[in-house]
């Protein structure tokens, strides 16, 4: 397995597709800048977000400060991260009070406390680890219950009282809610149905006007070995959510808006495939609809072209308006262990700089009209330079309309409200969680805990951030350098189809003199699937008499692994 060219199609200066088999080598910017340059309103956009930062800074209210403080804390603790990630895991998701209890007593004797908790939390704690053991049926409700307390801000009960009533005073506070119900990964038909019917519920809930559903969330046993009957079967639930969703009564008056979330990259080609084929249908033409890219992924910007090309045409018809969501990717340590199983390259780009890069890259090729008329844009980011950004680019093309900013329920609510001042509205992704199932939250807590802890993430720093100080002058700098690589990233796929007749039984040797088992074929791969239904229908007869073994006791097993 090799990894792809670092490369990228030359964009034509009008803003058209290129055709990706006879692009050149490399990106280039468009030629003929204007004072409104994206380079220039970079430096712009630094100066807007310095006076965001003063802004929300002096408009933070004492609840919402404290929750900073409590963030800051938790990653500025070297055994901050750790501890919460280890508690969430090892004591928060058991739903066995006894095995709980037992493992909170473990935590708590591990060590000491980190030091970001209050002096309330460690004496509860202390006192919970002593007497959860003796009484767990009474200690771990009260710990779980504290658990929702302290992460309340950022996950909403999916009971329907909590959740009206959060949406109601969301909605009178200028915000949208893209409202997102958690859940572990699917493994069987009876979750899958489980969430396939809660999905329905919440599209057909009166107040809720914006869904995001993971397809993997709604279909078990995703197998990329077969993809046309995976895809259909991801059709056909996709296809009664969008029946409902047309006819749904909400807020707006609107059809609910559904949005097609994914977290593997496994699952890109297959959301595309699904969102494209559905919206295509007859009944489905006029259907406004959305789906999310991760800019982690080199594939995005490919993506992004081909659903604009697609929706361009559909709109030509008088077809519904798509919208693409673009986050950055919250999934990289899954996909690291991922490829590392398989003996594959990673799918996102090794570098977060890269990552930055090409998320600009999409930004800046789909603010342009000629795409922005087809296609909205959620650009879902905490990051202030990245947002500021965006909104001066849009303004300065006339497409301030065609995008819309979006940021985590709870997460830094001074500075969202502030965005939300100036671009004229907010979405906020908004989980949701049942409060029985509090646990098939860690996943979704991990990730926004890695986000955090990360150095090299902005979030790392937004709690702290101030102008004027060396840490505002790293990240201005960083911004800088992700504007002015943004088409110098490559953009084709970082893993190669290398399919063999007759696989080899052998593993590989390295440098290092280290074994590395041959690597496993990645049927995502375009190649690969076109290897698997070219072979698909044929009929194969053996190439030998087959031969009955007959093994008798350990050494006949023995014998015959050598022989074979």
């Amino acid at each position: 397995m090799q990894m792809a060219p670092s490369s990228s199609p030359v964009l034509p200066h009008d803003g058209s597709t290129p055709d990706r088999e006879t692009a050149g080598l490399r990106a280039v910017p468009p030629s003929g800048r204007a004072r409104t340059d994206p380079e220039s309103l970079a430096e712009d956009a630094v100066a807007v977000v310095a006076r965001w930062l003063t802004e929300a800074h002096a408009d933070e209210q004492p609840a919402e400060a404290r929750l900073s403080d409590r963030m800051k804390g938790i990653i500025e603790d070297p055994s901050g991260v750790g501890f919460t990630m280890r508690f969430v895991d090892r004591v928060a998701r058991h739903r066995d009070d006894a095995l709980a209890a037992e493992q909170l007593a473990a935590l708590v004797d591990d060590g000491d406390l980190p030091e970001f908790l209050s002096r309330v939390d460690r004496l509860l704690l202390r006192a919970g680890a002593r007497l959860a053991p003796v009484l767990p049926r009474i200690v771990m409700p009260l710990a779980r219950r504290r658990l929702r307390q302290l992460v309340g801000h950022m996950v909403v009960d999916a009971a329907p009282g909590p959740v009206h009533e959060h949406l109601v005073e969301r909605r009178s506070e200028g915000y949208a809610m893209n409202v997102n119900l958690l859940g572990e990964a699917v493994l069987g038909d009876d979750e899958a149905t489980r969430r396939f019917d809660r999905t329905l519920a919440l599209i057909e809930d009166p107040e809720v006007d914006y869904v995001s559903v993971k397809v993997s969330a709604i279909v078990s046993q995703i197998n990329m070995w077969a993809f046309e009957d995976t895809l259909a079967r991801i059709e056909e639930r996709l296809r009664v959510l969008y029946q409902r969703a047309a006819v749904a009564p909400t807020p707006s008056g609107r059809p609910t808006f559904v949005n097609l979330d994914m977290e593997e990259h496994r699952d890109l080609e297959l959301t595309i495939r699904a969102f494209t084929d559905l919206l295509d249908e007859p009944e489905f033409r006029h259907l406004d609809a959305g789906i999310v890219l991760q800019a982690y992924l080199p594939d995005a910007f490919g993506a992004l072209q081909r659903i604009s090309s697609w929706a361009s045409a559909r709109h030509d018809t008088r077809g519904g308006e798509v919208k693409v969501r673009l986050v950055k990717g919250a999934n990289l340590a899954m996909e690291r262990v991922d490829a590392a199983v398989h003996g594959w390259v990673q799918t996102p780009y090794e570098t977060k700089a890269a990552v930055d890069a090409n998320y600009k890259r999409c930004v800046d090729w789909a603010l342009r009209p000629v795409h922005a008329r087809a296609v909205r844009i959620g650009l879902a980011s905490h990051n202030l330079f990245d947002v500021a950004w965006a909104h001066l680019l849009a303004e300065s093309r006339g497409v301030a309309d065609r995008v819309e900013f979006e940021m985590l329920q709870g997460m830094a609510p001074a500075q969202a409200r502030t965005v939300r001042d100036e671009a004229g509205g907010l979405l906020l992704y908004t989980p949701i969680v049942g409060r029985d199932d509090f646990d098939v939250a860690v996943a979704y807590l991990f990730r926004r805990l890695e986000e955090n802890a990360a150095d090299e993430n902005f979030l790392r720093h937004l709690f702290t951030l101030r102008p004027g100080t060396p840490e505002f002058a790293e990240q201005a700098d960083g911004f800088r350098r992700g504007v002015a690589d943004r088409w110098e990233v490559g953009d084709l796929p970082r893993r190669e189809a290398s399919l063999r007749e007759t696989p080899t039984r052998a593993g590989r040797a390295t440098n290092d003199g280290a074994f590395r088992n041959q690597p496993d074929t990645d049927p995502t791969l375009p190649s690969v699937r076109r290897r698997i239904d070219a072979v698909a229908g044929r009929t194969f007869q053996p190439t030998a008499t087959p031969m009955t073994v007959t093994v008798d006791g350990p050494d006949g097993i023995d014998a015959v692994l050598v022989a074979a």
